[in-house]
């Protein structure tokens, strides 16, 4: 419970950076912290309720980026529109990937199978110079305009935009990790075999929690085109999946606030201290490790853990 009001307030804070900070850094980080909060969150049902180690998070995060940046230009729909658009193709994607994947494998082969997934992806954006602009990237001219009264194009604009889509993340989780869904998800992640035997269609849920984690990367990276106003194919490095699935660790796997922790200790941190990013991969393993070394459930087990004998002990 107090974890939970914990994650609450942090939320909170982010929501009034725009409102006690009048430093277009402190925004641009909360906009960068809250679109990577929630690409950390998608990945947190897929891997943390599902059990599937699945390595295309980033893949589907600058697939969502062209999706939306090339529908708008070469058929001229409003950012807005392009959204569910998106959402659309990126579900037959992830379907189209995840059946076969999940279907005849898993384990250590599913994150073989989405990891080569990613690279091709990346690889075939880069080379579709006409369509994509090659390894230069594409420069990106629209904005989300003005909606009942808000500019989404302005910098605190695009910041309720990403704070915003991080809470519909964080509400979908809550309501998946709620649900038979959820608890049939946990069921998977703990025992296939015993799920199976209590009638649990396995393929079908994997497949499910697989599609809707990256349809919410995809739309991340939508989010993400317009706050940067240029994408690229390194959008889809298979290293920020990893980095990813580090951050989930950190925080707490398969916990709601996890992510949020994960992503403030691995991305806010270094951006606060102006650590370089090559060094970046080097502190998340080194906190990888002693976080494994001595609290294998990340800050939120940890904190939980702590609570749970306060409390015994206040009894």
């Amino acid at each position: 419970m107090l974890l939970a009001l914990a994650g609450w307030l942090v939320l909170a804070l982010l929501l009034s950076v725009p409102v006690v900070y009048h430093s277009r850094y402190i925004v641009y980080l909360g906009t960068l912290l809250a679109l990577q909060a929630a690409l950390a969150v998608s990945l947190n049902i897929v891997l943390g309720f599902a059990g599937q180690f699945a390595l295309s998070q980033s893949a589907f995060f600058g697939f969502g980026a062209y999706a939306s940046a090339l529908l708008i230009r070469d058929l001229d729909v409003g950012f807005w529109t392009s959204l569910p658009l998106t959402a659309l193709l990126t579900s037959v994607l992830a379907v189209a990937v995840g059946y076969p994947a999940m279907r005849f494998t898993g384990g250590i082969h599913l994150a073989l199978i989405t990891f080569a997934f990613g690279e091709l992806l990346r690889l075939v954006t880069a080379n579709l110079h006409e369509l994509t602009g090659g390894p230069q990237g594409m420069q990106l001219v629209y904005t989300p305009g003005v909606v009942l009264g808000v500019d989404f194009g302005s910098t605190r604009g695009l910041y309720c935009l990403a704070t915003g889509f991080l809470l519909l993340c964080l509400l979908i989780s809550i309501l998946v990790r709620r649900s038979d869904f959820g608890r049939a998800l946990f069921a998977i992640r703990d025992d296939e075999t015993l799920a199976t035997s209590l009638g649990i269609d396995v393929t079908a849920h994997k497949v499910a929690a697989f599609t809707l984690a990256s349809t919410l990367a995809a739309l991340a990276g939508a989010i993400y085109a317009v706050f940067t106003s240029f994408i690229s194919p390194e959008m889809m490095n298979a290293s920020d999946s990893i980095a990813l699935v580090g951050m989930l660790i950190v925080g707490g796997l398969g916990t709601t606030p996890g992510p949020i922790l994960g992503t403030l200790i691995f991305v806010g941190l270094p951006e606060f201290l102006r650590v370089a990013k090559n060094y970046r991969l080097v502190l998340l393993g080194i906190i990888i490790v002693v976080m494994a070394l001595y609290s294998p459930k990340g800050i939120a087990g940890a904190v939980n853990r702590l609570m749970t004998g306060t409390r015994r002990s206040g009894a």
